[in-house]
């Protein structure tokens, strides 16, 4: 099942050539969009440097253009936050997938030793996020110190896809949370 991959150790594409699904988020009707994957394509790794940190500032509303996608094409990324220091997304849409009630998560920065496998596995999962066509999301950055780079390595999945007529086989949230009823 496509939905199975997403969060798993080995990062596989949420979908395969003639998979469908119905995605929802932002620059998508409310009621969500029904699509076929026509191919998918891997993008190995691109590193951003965000620019230099004031110690105990966040950096905030940085966005990374080369994150986008043409008409029509999905990307399934991760992230590597290779600096010391804490790093929000943002989605587009205002309703976030990384905020509780009162409180916006962070990714720390990627552990670098053999001996964190688990956080190495955890945070790797947690980092995925979508890029709907030029829907990319904003980024902030906090350090205790100040740092010269906010370096983020992204790897990841580019799809194009399709609108069908048929309901997709699974629903797919790509920048929001499913905090609100779609009309279906």
């Amino acid at each position: 099942m496509p939905d199975l991959y997403r969060f798993s150790d080995d990062f596989n594409p949420i979908l395969l050539e003639g998979y469908t699904a119905k995605i929802f988020g932002a620059g998508l009707p409310n009621e969500g969009r029904n699509v076929r994957c026509v191919t998918v394509g891997a993008m190995p790794e691109y590193v951003q440097d965000f620019g230099a940190l004031t110690a105990g500032v966040w950096l905030t509303d940085q966005q990374d253009n080369n994150l986008e996608m043409n008409t029509w094409e999905l990307a399934q990324f991760r992230m590597r936050v290779l600096d010391d220091m804490h790093l929000r997304l943002r989605n587009s849409p205002p309703v976030q997938q990384w905020r509780g009630l009162r409180n916006t998560w962070y990714l720390p920065q990627f552990p670098q030793n053999n001996g964190d496998d688990f956080l190495k596995k955890y945070f790797w999962k947690a980092s995925e996020f979508f890029v709907w066509e030029i829907n990319d999301p904003m980024f902030e950055f906090f350090s205790d110190n100040a740092n010269a780079t906010s370096l983020v390595a992204f790897s990841g999945w580019r799809f194009k896809l399709e609108e069908i007529k048929e309901q997709g086989k699974f629903n797919l949230w790509l920048s929001d949370w499913p905090s609100r009823t779609p009309a279906i």
